[in-house]
């Protein structure tokens, strides 16, 4: 889980610096400053995260890949995308932003979610951990 953290932290790094390339400043002592992000007041920015059992990765791209498919389809989806990690390939995000909460429990609650869900039932080696903002 710890590489996981890390993963994130330098995803969110790269992500940080590459979509504020007009918002970096200097302070006073000649220090480049980053703004940080917040999501738009009503949007939902959800990362999902998870490790599949060792060997069951192509079953589980195979099984998030119709997920990925469909939930760019929904109405109120912004962005949705599957990552795995270039450093251990048993790693997966996936990173989404939705209009505002009602977009996310149209998805959380649709049929290809919990076709997802049952489908990686024996692919995974621990929980889903999913963080909201």
């Amino acid at each position: 889980m710890k590489k996981i953290g890390i993963l994130l932290v330098s995803l969110a790094m790269v992500g940080v610096m590459s979509c504020n390339e007009g918002k970096r400043a200097e302070n006073s002592a000649g220090e480049t400053v980053i703004e940080v992000q917040q999501p738009e007041k009503d949007k939902k920015v959800v990362v999902a995260r998870l490790l599949v059992k060792e060997g069951q990765e192509k079953a589980f791209i195979e099984v998030a890949s119709k997920l990925v498919v469909a939930t760019r389809q929904e109405e109120g989806n912004i962005f949705y995308a599957l990552y795995q990690s270039p450093l251990n390939p048993v790693e997966f995000i996936f990173y989404e932003e939705y209009q505002d909460d009602a977009a996310f429990q149209v998805h959380a609650s649709s049929a290809h979610f919990a076709a997802f869900a049952e489908g990686i039932k024996d692919l995974t080696a621990g929980e889903l951990i999913v963080d909201e903002f």
